[in-house]
């Protein structure tokens, strides 16, 4: 699997007419006879989501979530983890900032970990609406609003694009019986969904997850599992039309790119998710929230590529894109998250987390006592 610079995904993957037809039926078999109804009285009320556990997420939670705090956002948060995966010292750290914790385990046995516990945990929350984002996304400003534009209330999903186009060679368009092939793929850094009007999609999302072995061979990862969840229903959804920025900094004459910029439906800048390098990476004082990398939205040829900047591979955009300086308010945000990370670092349960994930990745089993009971539990 590989991005080439002209914003093509490929695969080096292959099915074979008859195992296409497979996939395919199998997908329409459950679409129309193995999707459980929607669980009435059990879900209520819009919260954010995320999944976190261990130093890198939990590190990148901690900045996230008290920037979303101090931005006013006082929607109910849920932290979902795996088992011992996040230590009760740092659970009551993070106390003061008004979030709950879940154990997946606490619902349900997980056979698919990874990429899986993104759809699961949106499925498995108490909330109705979910706004669903990466432990390493931070929001530029509060994103409550979102829940009241009415093309989410009508359609009761966004999604934000990413830089690729899926390759129309790509068995998956078969499979799902679409030829959207100019279709953006997406960008799962941040969802926005209305569980009841989309319990169907949701679930063929999570279906296509738990087929990770033949699916991620197509797709990479969860990502692009909700668009063709949604796709196979013949379900509309709203893409965010406008093309996400770079966030990054110039050294040398080259341009090295940390952050995706992704915007609101008025083009406004909403949501900077740096997952090129985490917080937890990020060196005292190393500032990238200087320059933005931009193509016009009438420009058709795009490039996109990775360039190498201390060992780590950081993006940047190609011919016909300009650069434009870092409004004001981005690198002041920039400094609130290394304040906040120097004060992470600098605390007892920080310290006591190292200690604690290190004996669980070398000592102790990373699951916690398995409840296999209903998978809808108060």
């Amino acid at each position: 699997m590989g991005f080439n610079k002209n914003c093509i995904r490929t695969i080096d993957y292959t099915l074979s007419d008859s195992e296409i037809d497979l996939l395919k039926i199998d997908l329409e078999e459950f679409i129309q006879n193995d999707i459980p109804n929607y669980p009435i009285d059990y879900f209520e009320g819009r919260g954010i989501v995320f999944t976190a556990g261990g130093i890198s997420n939990v590190t990148c939670l901690w900045v996230a979530i008290n920037i979303l705090r101090e931005s006013g956002c006082n929607l109910d948060i849920e932290i979902w983890h795996l088992g011992n995966e996040i230590s009760g010292e740092v659970m009551k750290k993070f106390k003061d900032l008004n979030v709950s914790f879940k154990n997946f385990y606490d619902y349900q046995d997980i056979a698919y970990p990874g990429y899986f516990l993104k759809p699961l945990a949106i499925h498995l929350s108490r909330f109705n609406e979910v706004l669903f984002l990466d432990a390493d996304n931070i929001c530029f400003k509060d994103p409550e609003f979102l829940f009241h534009n009415d093309v989410y209330q009508n359609l009761g999903a966004i999604f934000w694009p990413d830089y690729w186009l899926t390759d129309r060679e790509n068995p998956i368009w078969k499979i799902i019986n679409s030829s959207e092939y100019h279709s953006p793929e997406q960008e799962s850094g941040q969802i926005l969904i209305n569980k009841k009007k989309c319990w169907k999609e949701l679930q063929t999302t999570l279906y296509l997850n738990k087929l990770s072995k033949f699916y991620y061979k197509l797709l990479h990862g969860d990502k692009d599992t909700f668009k063709f969840g949604w796709m196979a229903n013949k379900k509309p959804f709203y893409m965010v039309p406008y093309y996400p920025a770079i966030c990054g900094k110039k050294i040398n004459n080259n341009f090295y790119g940390t952050t995706i910029i992704q915007y609101d439906l008025e083009h406004s800048i909403l949501f900077l998710h740096r997952n090129l390098i985490k917080w937890d990476l990020t060196l005292d004082d190393e500032f990238f929230w200087e320059q933005i990398k931009v193509y016009s939205s009438s420009e058709r040829k795009k490039e996109v590529f990775f360039r190498e900047y201390d060992k780590k591979y950081l993006l940047d955009f190609g011919t016909n894109s300009y650069l434009t300086q870092s409004p004001l308010e981005m690198k002041e945000l920039e400094k609130q998250c290394m304040l906040l990370l120097k004060i992470w670092r600098a605390s007892k349960e920080y310290v006591n987390f190292l200690d604690h994930m290190h004996k669980v990745s070398h000592r102790f089993n990373l699951k916690s006592k398995l409840n296999l009971g209903s998978c809808y539990q108060k």
